[in-house]
Order: C-alpha cells, then structure tokens, then sequence
C-alpha cells in the first residue's frame, strides 16, 4: 500500500492544473521557435497531433506550418466527460498514434459517428466508465483526467489485442479497444492516464536524462520483455497507481483483460529494481519513487551558493539574440534556443527569476536586478547579492546570456 495516495504525492511535485499549464507554456515556446508570433490557445496547446506535430519538429523531422496545427484541431469529438474522437475524419487525422501503438500485423481503425449505433453504444460505455471512475477514485480521476485531452475507440476486429494504449510520441490522447462495460474504460482510463501524466512531468521536471538510454534494461518475470529505463520508469508509474485503484474497486466485476488484481505485485517487483538503479533518474524521479515505494530518501545536501568570478556587481547582462523564453502562471520559466534542432529546457527558480526581469530589452543591471531581487525575495541583501551572482554565473555558462563587467 502506498505511505499516500498518488495524487496527493503528484501534487507536491506540481498540482495538476499547474503542470498543465507549464506544460501548454513550452509547447507555446516550441512554436515560437518555429513560426514567431503563432498563438496556441489552451485547446490548440493541448491537441494531441498538435503536440506530435510540435515534438516531430523539435526532434529535427521537419519544420512546423501553423496552417496544419489548426487543420488537425478541427477534428470533431465529442463529450463523454472526457473528449471523444467522432469525426469520421479520424482515422485519417489520428494517423500517427494508430500506427505508433499496432500490434505486428494490425491496422487499427476508430469508430466514429460513420458506424452509426455502434459508435453510440460504444459512446455511451465510454461515458459510463469516466462517470464510475469519478465515483470510485473522485480525487484520482481529476489527477489524471487533467492530463488526457482525447479517447478514440478502436473497432474490435481491427485493434489486434490492443486493450488500451498511449504513446510519449503523441501525449494526450488515449486508444481504447472497443468496451464491453464501463469499468473497462475506467481502468484504461487510470492506466494510460497515468501515462499522460508520466510524460507532462517528465517534460516539466527532473526525471531522467539523456544517459536514460545507456542504462540496463529491465526484465520483467510475467512475460520476460525487456524495457529501457524510461518505459521502466513508466510501467511503475502506471501499476503503482492502477494498485491504489485496485483498492477504490471493491465488489465491482473486473474486465477479462484486467491488470488490476496484479498490479500491487507487479509495481513492487519494478519498484525495486528501480529503486536499485536510481542513480541513473534525475531529483523529481528519485523523489517520486521513494515517496510512491515508502522508502526513506536521504536528504540531498544543497550545493553551496557560489559566486561565479565572472559575474561583478557593477556589470550588466544581456540575453543572446537566439534565446527565447516563457514564464508560466506558477512561475517557472522556459528557455529555447533557436538551434537545429532547438533546444528547450527549464531553469531553476532564482535563474527564471532573473531571466523574467529582462523585459522587452532583453538587458538588466546587476545592480537594477539587486535592488528588486532584495525587496523580493525578503532576504538579507549579501545572501541575495551571492544568489544572483549564482544564478548569472550558470546562464552564462549556459550560454543563453552575455555578461559585460
């Protein structure tokens, strides 16, 4: 049993809507790096193929045309608690994820208002499952839902043993096999839900890095497959809280399919192995796997504040011509540089500070930043002066700002 619930642990790393919003914050940043001056309203920013579009184009696959990010969001759905593909646009526009998750062999295909009942029957199982999940698991429900922004259901004879599945490569919608009761959707909905949240906190926070592809794999005992660190990291995530779910299901009949009666076991034996290898995770990682586990983390010991030689007080700054920057609602600040591909990456809490006091200009005096950073941060202005020059020293050696004594 979890030392707390899910939620309540993912809320102390970032509340749901906050991680939202940093999350529609970097991908409005991506697109600026690409076509400056595109707005992404919360609906664009969310889209599933929006977003695949976005990640293609900051992998290095091709440049961004904001014509086709307002094309694929005309994709009709409708609303069954949650989003549900309709249009019998779908299996066009939904090209990506249907190719990313089938099976050797398969081809699957959405249903859609085009199937007539048997889209409306699947619909309504759909709607039956997100209101059962709220029953059962209110606070779970909102933790996750927040994270799906699609479903689309897969017509049976096409899904080639699909039960439900979700991709990092297009985050934000969720592919279901066709349901036979709503507490099928319900456990789809926890498990890929997961998922979802998995890859926002994953964009947002300190959880793994590019090493994660160097690490061993994991094998897991029920089916011997072997999984790369992220998608260890991933599988966890999602049987740890399909565990806590399990515990919300009292008497309800399970689906033939159901994960839920192995999940505790199934995220214990991928918890230690994790917890084994957890150098190899970032801060946030190492947290969450301690706080979901129940094992003590040892408190890290904070780097002292340095001074950074370079960084006087009777000097000014300047941020590079190539950097761009976004401040979400929370605070925290998003850096890009306009690079092939572009880098995108989030700075600490006092470096976004001092980037979000540039203004139009793009400048700052040291001095200037002093006199705002004191009255601020209510701190005494030597510990204050020490951690500004910290925070200069690592943007310049990040090279996102110039530095003029």
């Amino acid at each position: 049993m979890l030392a707390s619930s899910t939620h309540a642990l993912h809320a102390r790393l970032a509340p749901a809507q906050a991680l939202v919003d940093e999350r529609r914050t970097l991908y409005r940043l991506a697109v600026d790096l690409f076509a400056p001056g595109t707005g992404l309203s919360d609906n664009l920013a969310d889209h599933p193929i929006v977003r695949y579009e976005v990640g293609r184009a900051l992998a290095g696959h091709g440049g961004l045309d904001p014509s086709r990010l307002h094309e694929v969001a005309a994709l009709r759905v409708r609303d069954a608690g949650i989003a549900v593909a309709a249009d019998p646009r779908a299996a066009e526009v939904l090209e990506a994820p249907l190719r990313i998750v089938a099976p050797p062999g398969a081809a699957p295909r959405p249903l859609t208002e085009a199937d007539g009942e048997r889209f409306e029957a699947a619909f309504a199982i759909v709607a039956d499952g997100v209101r059962l999940l709220r029953r059962l698991a209110p606070a779970m429900a909102d933790d996750l839902l927040a994270h799906v922004s699609m479903l689309a259901v897969l017509k049976a004879e096409t899904s080639g043993g699909v039960v439900s599945a979700s991709s990092r490569y297009v985050p934000g919608i969720v592919l279901i096999d066709e349901p036979s009761a709503p507490i099928e959707v319900a456990e789809a909905l926890v498990h890929e839900g997961a998922h979802e949240k998995f890859f926002d906190l994953a964009i947002t926070r300190e959880f793994l890095d590019v090493r994660a592809e160097d690490v061993e794999e994991f094998e897991n005992s029920w089916s011997h497959a072997r999984w790369p660190l992220e998608q260890t990291f991933a599988a966890w995530h999602a049987y740890s809280c399909l565990a806590q779910f399990a515990e919300s299901c009292g008497e309800e009949d399970l689906g033939r399919d159901s994960l839920l009666p192995k999940a505790r076991e199934r995220a214990d034996e991928i918890g230690a192995w994790l917890i084994a290898h957890e150098v190899e995770l970032r801060p946030d990682a190492r947290w969450l796997l301690h706080a979901f586990t129940g094992d003590p983390l040892g408190e890290t010991a904070s780097p002292a504040d340095q001074a950074d030689a370079d960084v006087r007080e009777d000097g000014h700054f300047h941020v590079l011509p190539d950097v761009r920057y976004k401040r979400a609602d929370t605070g925290r600040v998003v850096v890009g540089r306009a690079t092939q591909p572009p880098q995108l990456f989030w700075l600490d809490e006092d470096a976004g500070w001092v980037m979000a006091q540039c203004g139009p200009s793009g400048t700052a005096e040291f001095r200037d930043l002093l006199a705002r950073a004191t009255e601020e941060w209510q701190a005494d202005s030597a510990v204050v002066a020490r951690r500004l020059k910290s925070a200069l020293g690592s943007l310049v050696r990040a090279s996102l700002v110039e530095w003029t004594p």
